[in-house]
């Protein structure tokens, strides 16, 4: 097995590749090594000054914690002198990852081996931290790797255990100096390290076998997903584009019919004929929202198309587009605006389409006579767009799901049957990708407010 990376952004938000996958999060692992020094600075003063063991090397162990700081200090200049994105091959960065890992594995397991023969060796009940090393080779490794590791680690262990067992370098004994003189005792520690070590790494590496299938599974079906969204879109927008086409020439054709033979027809048949135009709008309008719909669902990289925009003028115009709406129910607008609003970066084409959504859903659902206002102010380093009406409100139970696709409120559908509920799901979804929020405050049959912040654009450095 290729030693290699999982398909799971890490935290320099690089995509790493399918093959091996493998759980990684440097800046976790690093973070825990500062716990381990801070764990053998407790434990060599625990040892010193509450137990008051004076057979120990503590010179020697007060050295090595601080070799094991300076490393991972090391370690950490390292990782953040970006020598990891360098790189935009995949493969070439996830053997520098995993180069990365296995010197600091085999480190800490040469560091462990030393503090180990200062402090006791295999008497040390800490032996079996080796374990830790175990798991974590398991997890961050290929399971080859991972048992390479348990090799290392038994044969330093057990190196050690021999040396002191036979004298040929010191050994500082914690509890009873003879216990090394008990051929027994040397060969019943090494064998329950090593087999405790390879059985930490099969069972773990077990566990992290089925982890990566899960996970490549979850890949594949999130691909298939996104492939599916993708042909879904495109057949969205052919049938709205061979909709469109005679929906319009129907409602041309009536109306040719109307302009030139409306004296002549039938009042009860012209009545008729009338109202095909009236329904077509009605249809050309779902139609475009279901287009809508299928651009903004499938939105990506938006951020790509972001440039620095006036939003104030945005919402002007879109209020003068559904002023006609609003005369026709004798409802009041009136358009507030702070006296000066920075520009915001955005997609002009989605904010419209988000601005049209609230202020034609506060004219269409507030009753004849009614009001609606348009905010846009400042606050802190966000613009704030207010739209509120003094409609038929929203039902307290159905807020939560106002922004999911094709919900509409039961009183919103009483009132107007014809309706595709898909606007505030694009309302949210353009706000989202702005980076900024959306928040609703509405009372059944009191009115709704929407408020919509974006973060403001940040100011331009000036040209010297």
């Amino acid at each position: 097995m290729n030693d290699s990376v999982s398909t799971i952004p890490t935290e320099r938000g690089v995509t790493a590749t399918r093959q091996a996958p493998f759980i990684w999060r440097p800046k976790w692992f690093l973070s825990t090594r500062f716990l381990a020094v801070l764990g053998v600075v407790f434990a060599i003063s625990i040892s010193r000054f509450g137990f008051q063991i004076t057979t120990l090397n503590y010179r020697a162990l007060v050295i090595l914690a601080a070799v094991l700081l300076f490393s991972n200090i090391v370690y950490v200049l390292f990782y953040r002198s970006g020598y990891f994105s360098r790189d935009d091959d995949k493969e070439v960065f996830a053997r520098q990852l995993v180069w990365f890992t296995k010197v600091q594995i085999n480190v800490d397991l040469l560091l462990l081996t030393l503090m180990l023969h200062y402090s006791g060796g295999a008497t040390n009940p800490f032996c079996f931290y080796y374990i830790f090393h175990m798991i974590l080779s398991s997890i961050l490794l290929s399971k080859r790797a991972a048992y390479i590791e348990a090799f290392v680690a038994a044969a330093m262990f057990g190196m050690v255990t021999v040396l002191e067992g036979y004298k040929i370098i010191s050994h500082y004994y914690l509890f009873y100096p003879r216990q090394y003189s008990l051929g027994i005792f040397m060969t019943s520690m090494i064998i329950a390290e090593t087999t405790t070590l390879f059985i930490s790494v099969y069972m773990a590496t077990t566990i992290m076998d089925r982890v990566r299938q899960y996970q490549l599974e979850l890949v594949k079906a999130l691909d298939e997903q996104q492939r599916l969204e993708a042909e879904k879109a495109r057949f969205l927008d052919v049938v709205v584009h061979d909709l469109k086409s005679p929906i319009v020439a129907i409602e041309s054709l009536v109306n040719s019919v109307l302009s030139v033979h409306g004296d002549a027809i039938e009042p009860d048949v012209k009545k008729v004929l009338e109202r095909i135009p009236v329904r077509t709008q009605d249809l050309i309008r779902f139609i475009r929202k279901l287009l809508e719909f299928s651009h903004i669902k499938n939105i990506k990289q938006l951020q790509l198309q972001l440039k620095p925009l006036n939003f104030l003028p945005i919402v002007t115009t879109t209020v003068e587009i559904y002023m006609g709406r609003a005369i026709e129910k004798n409802i009041t607008v009136l358009v507030q605006s702070d006296p000066v609003i920075p520009p915001i970066m955005g997609s002009q084409e989605h904010l419209e389409s988000m601005v049209a959504n609230l202020i034609s859903n506060a004219i269409r659902y507030t009753h004849n006579d009614g009001s609606v206002t348009v905010k846009v102010g400042v606050e802190n380093d966000d613009v704030i767009l207010t739209v509120a009406d003094t409609g038929i409100g929203i039902p307290e139970d159905a807020l939560p799901k106002l922004f999911t696709e094709f919900f509409r409120a039961p009183n919103a559908q009483k009132m107007n049957a014809t309706g595709t509920g898909i606007g505030m799901f694009i309302v949210k979804k353009v706000v989202d990708e702005h980076g900024g929020s959306v928040t609703v405050k509405s009372q059944e049959g009191e009115g709704t407010a929407f408020t919509v912040r974006l973060p403001a654009a940040p100011p331009r450095k000036e040209q010297s």
